[in-house]
C-alpha cells in the first residue's frame, strides 16, 4: 500500500520591524477596491502602533461616467484623476497620509518612487495592460521594490500571484534554509505571455467590458478581496505560505499553490535540488587549495 506524502508549504517571511512602502499600480476595477483595503489596512497598523506602512496611488486615467458603479467613484468625480480622488477620499476618512501620482506608471516613474533599503518596498499591480506589467517587471529588477503583487482578470476569474524576482538564477537555493523562502517567482517568470502587446483576442478595457456585458460586475470586488488577503499577510501577520491564487465566480471555487520546492522549480524551469541547495559560491584557488 503506498502512503501519499503531501509536501508542507514554506512561509515567506518579512522582517517583523521593518516598514513597508506599498504602491498601488491602477486604480480603477481591481485597484479602486484594492485602494480600500490598503486604506484599512494602514489604519490598522497606525492603531496598533506597527511599523510604519507608507501609501502610494499611481493613475493617470480620470473617472469617467462609465466607471461609476463599478468602480469606487461617483458622479460628482467624474474628470479628476482616479489615484488623486481615491487618496483624498481615504486620507479624510481615516486620517490617513497617502500618496498620489496622478500619471501612468513607467519604470523610470516607479524607480524615482522606490524606497529606502530598509524599507520593504511592495509593488501591487492592478493594470490590464502589458505596458504597464512590463514597467513593473523592470522595477522589480532594478530597483529597490522587493515584491510584485499582480492582480488580473477575464470575464469572470482571475488571479493573483505574487513574486520576488523574474530572475530564474536568482531562485537557487531558496529554499536552502529550510524553514524560510527567500525567493519567489514574479508573475512574468510564471506566466511570460503578461508582457506581450498582442494577446490572441482583442479584449476592452475593464470599465468597457463591465458596460456591454463581457465581465462580470463583482469579479473586480472578489478579486480585491484575495489580493487584500494577500496584504494582511504580508503586512500584518508578515509571513505568507501561497504565492498564487486563482478565483472562479462561476463555479464559485478558489485554489491557491502553496510556496513549495516544486512550485517554484517548475516556474523557473529548475530542479528541486537546485532550490533546495545553496548555490556554489566558493572558487579554488591556484594550486588547487579552496
Amino acid at each position: 500500500m503506498q502512503t501519499l506524502t503531501v509536501e508542507h508549504p514554506v512561509p515567506f517571511v518579512l522582517p517583523p520591524g521593518q516598514p513597508i512602502q506599498v504602491a498601488l499600480v491602477g486604480c480603477g476595477g481591481n485597484g479602486s477596491h484594492i485602494a480600500l483595503s490598503l486604506a484599512r489596512l494602514a489604519y490598522q497598523v497606525r492603531e496598533q502602533s506597527g511599523p510604519p506602512l507608507a501609501l502610494t496611488f499611481i493613475d493617470g486615467d480620470l473617472v469617467e461616467r462609465r466607471n461609476i458603479g463599478r468602480q469606487l467613484f461617483t458622479a460628482r468625480e467624474i474628470g479628476k484623476p482616479k489615484a488623486q480622488v481615491l487618496a483624498d477620499r481615504l486620507n479624510a476618512a481615516l486620517g490617513l497620509h497617502i500618496a498620489a501620482v496622478p500619471a501612468m506608471a513607467t519604470a523610470g516613474l516607479l524607480a524615482e518612487l522606490q524606497p529606502g533599503y530598509q524599507t520593504i518596498g511592495i509593488l501591487v499591480g492592478a493594470v490590464d495592460t502589458a505596458s504597464g506589467r512590463r514597467a513593473i517587471h523592470e522595477a522589480l529588477g532594478r530597483s529597490t521594490w522587493r515584491l510584485w503583487l499582480d492582480v488580473g482578470n477575464e470575464r469572470d476569474w482571475g488571479k493573483v500571484l505574487l513574486g520576488t524576482t523574474a530572475e530564474p538564477r536568482a531562485l537557487r537555493g531558496a529554499l536552502a534554509l529550510g524553514g524560510i523562502c527567500t525567493a519567489l517567482p514574479a508573475p512574468t517568470l510564471r506566466y511570460p505571455h503578461l508582457l506581450d502587446d498582442a494577446p490572441l483576442q482583442p479584449r476592452a478595457d475593464c470599465a468597457h467590458a463591465a458596460t456591454d456585458g463581457a465581465q462580470s460586475l463583482m469579479v473586480n470586488q472578489a478579486m480585491a478581496a484575495v489580493a487584500g488577503q494577500y496584504l494582511h499577510q504580508l503586512v500584518i501577520a508578515r509571513q505568507i505560505t501561497t504565492c498564487e491564487t486563482a478565483l472562479d465566480l462561476v463555479t464559485l471555487t478558489m485554489r491557491s499553490t502553496p510556496i513549495t520546492a516544486e512550485s517554484i522549480a517548475a516556474a523557473g524551469d529548475l530542479t528541486v535540488a537546485d532550490v533546495t541547495t545553496l548555490p556554489e559560491t566558493t572558487t579554488k584557488r591556484k594550486g588547487g587549495h579552496p
